[in-house]
């Protein structure tokens, strides 16, 4: 998703530099791509922080255990 965000706001930067498109379709374009990088990166900062997590409540279950 990240990478279609990112993709989506340079096609719309491209088309707005090269007069591609018209003017009125390029924010939608753009705010497209915006809300797909957004959403993207929302989704990698959960599964980061529900990775760092689970292995920090896996060593606890381990001293835990071992003590």
């Amino acid at each position: 998703m990240v990478a279609a965000g990112i993709a989506i706001l340079a096609f719309s930067i491209f088309s707005l530099a090269v007069h591609n498109a018209a003017f009125g379709e390029v924010p939608v374009v753009a705010v497209a791509g915006a809300v797909l990088l957004a959403v993207g990166l929302l989704l990698l900062i959960t599964e980061l922080m529900e990775s760092w997590l689970s292995k920090g409540q896996a060593a606890l279950v381990d001293g835990l255990q071992a003590g």
